[in-house]
C-alpha cells in the first residue's frame, strides 16, 4: 500500500505542478509583454507633453523657467505656474466649444491672446464678474 500511496502522491505533486505552470505561465508572458510595450507609450507620452510644453513657449515668447522652478519642474511654487494651468484649463474649454481650427474656425491656443508676450497687450477694460471698470496697466 505504501507504494500506492506514493504513486498517488507522486501523481498528485505533478498535476498540481503542471497546473500551476498552466496558470502561471500564460500570466507572465502577458505580464512580460505588456511591460516591454510600457515604456515606449510612455516615451512617446512625455515626448507629445514636452512638443506641447515647447510650443507653449514659442507662443509666449519665453522659456521653461518664466513658469516653472528649474530645479524641480513639478513645482507648483510660482505664481506663473499656477496661472498657466488655469490658462490652459480655460484654452481646452474654448477648444472644447468649438475653437478648435477645424472647417474655419479659429484654434484656441495660447498665441490667441498672448501674441508671443507673457503679457497680452489687450485687457477687458472691465471685470467679467461684477461690470466694474478695471484700474488701468502698462
Amino acid at each position: 500500500m505504501h507504494s500506492n500511496e506514493f504513486n498517488l502522491k507522486k501523481h498528485f505533486i505533478k498535476t498540481f505542478v503542471i497546473g500551476l505552470f498552466a496558470v502561471i505561465l500564460p500570466i507572465l508572458l502577458i505580464a512580460l509583454q505588456s511591460e516591454s510595450q510600457l515604456p515606449s507609450k510612455i516615451k512617446s507620452e512625455d515626448q507629445a507633453y514636452r512638443e506641447y510644453m515647447l510650443k507653449m513657449t514659442r507662443q509666449l515668447g519665453t522659456t521653461c523657467s518664466a513658469c516653472h522652478n528649474p530645479n524641480n519642474f513639478a513645482s507648483a511654487e510660482k505664481i506663473e505656474f499656477k496661472k498657466s494651468k488655469e490658462h490652459i484649463h480655460i484654452t481646452q474649454a474654448l477648444i472644447d466649444a468649438g475653437f478648435d481650427g477645424q472647417n474655419g474656425r479659429p484654434l484656441a491656443d495660447c498665441y490667441l491672446c498672448h501674441r508671443g508676450k507673457m503679457k497680452p497687450d489687450f485687457r477687458e477694460p472691465f471685470d467679467p464678474m461684477t461690470m466694474k471698470k478695471l484700474p488701468e496697466t502698462k
